[in-house]
């Protein structure tokens, strides 16, 4: 009797692993904002690539946005361009103006493309 009151209160491996992830996920948008505050971004950058597509967007769309341009500027292109495509256009505009003209092109570029698929 007392195994199978145990059995029913454990939660099932697959929510325990959820609620892990997403403790994980948690930790890595604290540490990115902590990187990101002290100037960090390289650190922050390793720990952004981590975090899933919509936990990217709503920590680019809440840090200031001078950390969120620099921040996203040291992103690969083909990152950028699609985390633009789900900010804010005033955002998008930001990091995309900000980028050295090489990297804005390319993004540009993979912009243009999706649109068009």
């Amino acid at each position: 009797m007392n195994n199978i009151l145990n059995r029913t209160q454990q939660a099932p491996a697959s929510v325990r692993s959820e609620s892990r992830s997403d403790e994980s996920s948690d930790q890595d948008v604290v540490t990115v904002r902590r990187a990101c505050g002290r100037g960090e971004y390289d650190a922050a950058r390793l720990r952004f690539l981590r975090l899933r597509e919509p936990s990217q967007v709503r920590l680019l769309e809440d840090i200031p946005r001078s950390e969120a341009v620099r921040l996203a500027g040291g992103l690969p292109s083909y990152t950028v361009a699609r985390l633009c495509e789900r900010v804010p256009k005033t955002l998008r505009r930001a990091i995309v103006r900000a980028l050295p003209e090489v990297k804005r092109h390319g993004v540009s570029v993979i912009l243009d493309y999706r649109r068009r698929i």
